[in-house]
Order: structure tokens, then C-alpha cells, then sequence
């Protein structure tokens, strides 16, 4: 049980509360931690979105009287989004973190399918660290200083500096706390903010961050948007003027910041260049910020979402009348159930100039009759058939070659399955398709570290290694210390061997690396 809990500070993420908490404690192995946060050892640790909130309040919610809804307002990135996803959505978000045990909040929210780079590091202010020192004697991690498009301190105007750790470190149950920063070298004077832009732009993601904004459809954002490039002088007649709207963005943030953002303007049709077209899809805030910031500077974010929530859906079928259409209907009818029988698809027919003509008469004046009479849809597959043989081959021949070059390897995790579905690097989920594939299926029966087999050879390894080195064979605790094992997760097969009496062995010199062949 716990009975003590720290206090969060406004704008601190989950995961550095977490972390302080851990401290406190003194628990230094994060599975343990877990497990008494959130009952299970499981849980992947993450700074943007954690997951798992109602678990956590059943640990910690009679010291911490906060909702799950209220720790994604206050210690998470989520609000960040909430204008530019649909409500529905949103509330789906918020429910999957607070009481799915597999959460898809990533993907909902359009983190991992943007373009968009968020740090690498966790990110932090010297001055504000120095403060906190002063202060508290600890630091914490700020949430909005690990967004991207941030790189200033609102406080102290300031640039912010990158630290060590990780922000999506390889042990994915790792606790870091803001403190650790003391092992760094910290400079003492920090570089000050030259660029006003950049104050002004985390200014504006701290209000998105604070101020709850209404949603805004895509066309809303359409017409919104087109009214402004009209104003200025970007939109005419002939459209919109793309390549002026591209110099005047590149000329206000330069190409370096839009590359750290992960929005630099490279290819053929850039990202600048269907944004200021029909909205079809959500753009995320920071695309959002950077055209508001550098074309339309004068307008606020408060004038923005008031202006652009005040228009009104419109609609985007249009209807066509004519005095004609029902005499003429049977006509164009039988010269379309021509065209059906000379052409095998609809693309066919409207690749000629006489179907391209009746097809859009009927379009327009027999809409319902011709849903009800086009061409079958041809069913293409190519591309979607899979050689699951030769790629069973493939797969197999990879996943042995990570066997060759890590079997003598004893600092290695513990060959599981998906230890070795990783290692191969494949994104299209080998674990789901193993019906279809039995060589991999053989490989992972056979080959695959039980936990005693992962144990065993640490165990045998230390001891040889004593052995041929002629030092004491180590105490019972040393070995386990050295394995990185615990009373709790020791198997029985290591345990006997490490109660054995190895008094009389004599020291001849061994291999440790033999010891992987079980």
C-alpha cells in the first residue's frame, strides 16, 4: 500500500511525478515500481500519453484526489489536440488511456502517422533546473518543453537544451527523473532567445496547452483560410499564388526550424500546397501555428477559432434541374447499357468521349439510376497476393543469421519470440501470420530461451569466468547480483546451481561462451 505520494506541480508530466515518487520510495527496480503503481509489471512507461490512469488512481487516488480525465488535462500533451480532432474521437481517446489494458491513443490522436519530429531527449530549461535545485532540492520535467515547435522558455526567454536520457528510451519501464540532470554538465549562463518568433510561437502552444478551444471541422478550416489568402492578397481568381505563399513561410521561419519540425518543404506537393487546398483531412497544430504566424501575423488565436467556429458547414452536392431530363432519360439509358457491354469498367467507359459525355449527363440529371446500373468493380489484386512461402524463406534465413551473431552473446536480453521478431526490424507483424508461415514457426519452438534457459548460462558464466581467472568462486548473493536476478524471478535450475557446494572444483581454464549451447 502506498501512504505517501508527492505533490504534482502545474504542467509536470505523469511520468516525472511517477518518477519522484519512485525516488522517494527508494525502489530501484522499475518492474517493482510498477507493480505497486499499477498492479502489473507490464505497463510501458510514456511522456506524451500514459495509459493506465484508472489502475494508477486505484493505487494512489485516496492521496492524489484527481480524476483520469483530469490528469490528461493537466499532466499529458493530449490537450494539445482536442481542436483538431473530432469530439468523438477525443472522448474515445481519453477513454482508451484511462481503462483499456492496449491503448491506441497514439495513433488516434495522428502522433504516429504525422510528420512531425518530436524530441529525441527530454528537453529542459538550465535556468528553470537552477531554480528548482534552489527551491525544492529536485527538478521535474516540463510537458510543454518536450512538444515540437518549442525550443524557447516562456519564463525566462531562454533557449532550452537537450539532456541524456532518452524520451523513448530502449528500456521502455525505465523511471527518469528531472533531477538526474545533476550528473550532466549544466552551463551556467543559458543562451538567450534572439528570435521573438520562436517566443511567440511556444506562447501559442501554451494556449492551446491552457485554453480549451472549440473544434473546427476541415471545412471550416477551408473556408477560413481561403477568406485570409483573399485578404492578403494569396488567393485570386486563378487560385491560390503557392509559390509566393512558400518564399514568404521559408523567409519567416527559415528552412532549418521547418526541418526540426519535420516540415520542411521538400519533394513535389509539399504539405504547404494541400493545405491551402480543401482541407480533407486534419492538419495538426503545429501546421496550423507556422501559417497563422507567418501569413496572417495580425490575427490571435482567440480571434482565429471564434471566426473559423462561427461558419457554417456547406454543402457540397450540388443540384442539377432540367426541363428535358425526363424525355431524354430513355435515350441516354440505352446508350449506356451500350457502353456497358463494350467497355469492361467504368474507367474504360469515361476514357471515351462518348462515355465521358453520357456519364456525366446521367451524373448530373439520373443520379440514383445510374448508381444502380455501373459497371461491376473490377477486383485488383496485385500487389495484395503474398508469397507466404518464399517469404517464410526469407524470414527464416534473417531470423537464423540473429541467431549466429548473438548465440555466444550472455549480456543479451532472453531470446523470446518476440526478442527475435524485433531484431528483424519487419513492421507487418510476423507474430500474427505464423499460421502461414512454419519454418518460423519451427524456428521459434526450437530455438526460443526459456526462462531457465536464459538464467542457466549467466549463472554458469560467472562461475567459469571466476574459475579461469583463479578468484574465489562468488557468494550466492554475489552471483545472483551479477546475473541480475532476484529470489523472486530465480528458477528453480539456476537456484540449484548456484546452492551447490563448488568447494572441491579444481580450476581448469573453460570457455564461458560454451555455456550458451543448451
Amino acid at each position: 500500500m502506498i501512504f505517501q505520494f508527492p505533490i504534482p506541480h502545474d504542467d509536470e508530466l505523469l511520468v516525472s511525478i511517477l518518477a519522484r515518487f519512485i525516488a522517494r520510495q527508494g525502489l530501484r527496480e522499475d518492474k517493482a515500481a510498477l507493480s505497486l503503481l499499477f498492479g502489473s509489471r507490464n505497463i510501458v512507461l510514456s511522456p506524451l500519453l500514459q495509459g493506465h490512469l484508472s489502475d494508477l488512481y486505484r493505487s494512489v487516488g485516496r492521496l492524489w484526489p484527481i480524476t483520469p480525465n483530469e490528469i490528461l488535462e493537466k499532466h499529458s500533451t493530449l490537450p494539445l489536440f482536442k481542436s483538431f480532432v473530432e469530439p468523438d474521437r477525443y472522448a474515445a481517446i481519453c477513454s482508451d488511456l484511462a481503462f483499456d489494458s492496449k491503448s491506441h491513443s497514439m495513433l488516434k490522436a495522428g502522433i504516429n502517422a504525422s510528420s512531425l519530429v518530436f524530441p529525441a531527449c527530454y528537453r529542459y530549461c538550465p535556468i528553470c533546473f537552477s531554480e528548482d535545485i534552489n527551491q525544492f532540492a529536485y527538478s521535474y520535467w516540463r510537458r510543454q518543453f518536450q512538444l515540437p515547435g518549442v525550443c524557447v522558455c516562456l519564463q525566462h526567454h531562454c533557449m532550452l537544451m537537450d539532456s541524456h536520457f532518452d524520451l523513448k528510451p530502449s528500456r521502455r519501464h525505465r523511471f527518469i527523473e528531472a533531477s538526474s540532470l545533476s550528473d550532466m554538465s549544466i552551463p551556467s549562463a543559458a543562451e538567450v532567445c534572439e528570435k521573438l518568433i520562436l517566443v511567440d510561437m511556444a506562447r501559442n502552444i501554451d494556449q492551446l496547452l491552457h485554453q480549451s478551444f472549440p473544434y473546427i471541422s476541415p471545412d471550416q478550416w477551408t473556408v477560413f483560410y481561403d477568406a485570409r489568402l483573399r485578404e492578403v492578397g494569396l488567393k485570386s481568381a486563378r487560385g491560390v499564388e503557392h509559390h509566393q505563399v512558400e518564399n514568404q513561410l521559408i523567409q519567416y521561419w527559415e528552412k532549418n526550424f521547418l526541418a526540426e519540425c519535420g516540415l520542411d518543404l521538400v519533394g513535389g506537393v509539399t504539405w504547404l500546397q494541400t493545405f491551402f487546398r480543401k482541407h480533407r483531412k486534419h492538419f495538426s497544430y503545429l501546421h496550423h501555428l507556422l501559417c497563422l504566424q507567418a501569413l496572417f501575423p495580425n490575427w490571435k488565436l482567440n480571434d482565429v477559432f471564434s471566426v473559423a467556429s462561427s461558419i457554417r458547414g456547406q454543402s457540397t452536392k450540388r443540384v442539377y434541374s432540367s426541363s428535358q431530363a425526363d424525355l431524354r432519360a430513355p435515350e441516354y439509358r440505352a446508350v449506356w447499357h451500350d457502353l456497358k457491354k463494350e467497355n469492361a469498367s467504368l474507367k474504360d467507359i469515361r476514357a471515351t468521349r462518348e462515355g465521358a459525355r453520357v456519364y456525366s449527363w446521367l451524373y448530373r440529371f439520373d443520379n440514383v439510376w445510374l448508381k444502380e446500373n455501373l459497371p461491376a468493380p473490377i477486383k485488383n489484386n496485385l500487389g495484395r497476393v503474398v508469397d507466404w512461402k518464399k517469404r517464410d524463406l526469407e524470414v527464416v534465413r534473417a531470423l537464423l543469421k540473429i541467431r549466429s551473431n548473438s548465440f555466444d552473446e550472455l549480456s543479451l536480453p532472453r531470446m523470446s519470440q518476440q526478442w527475435f521478431i524485433t531484431q528483424t526490424k519487419l513492421r507487418w507483424g510476423v507474430d500474427k501470420h505464423l499460421s502461414k508461415l512454419p519454418l518460423c514457426r519451427r524456428f521459434f519452438i526450437k530455438y526460443t530461451e526459456s526462462v531457465e534457459e536464459f538464467q542457466v548460462p549467466r549463472v554458469l558464466a560467472i562461475i567459469v569466468n571466476a574459475i579461469n581467472f583463479n578468484e574465489p568462486i562468488p557468494k550466492i548473493y554475489e552471483i545472483e547480483r551479477l546475473a541480475g536476478l532476484s529470489k523472486k524471478r530465480i528458477r528453480n535450475a539456476a537456484r540449484r546451481i548456484i546452492r551447490e557446494d563448488f568447494s572441491m572444483v579444481s580450476s581448469p581454464k573453460l570457455s564461458a561462451k560454451k555455456y550458451r549451447a543448451y
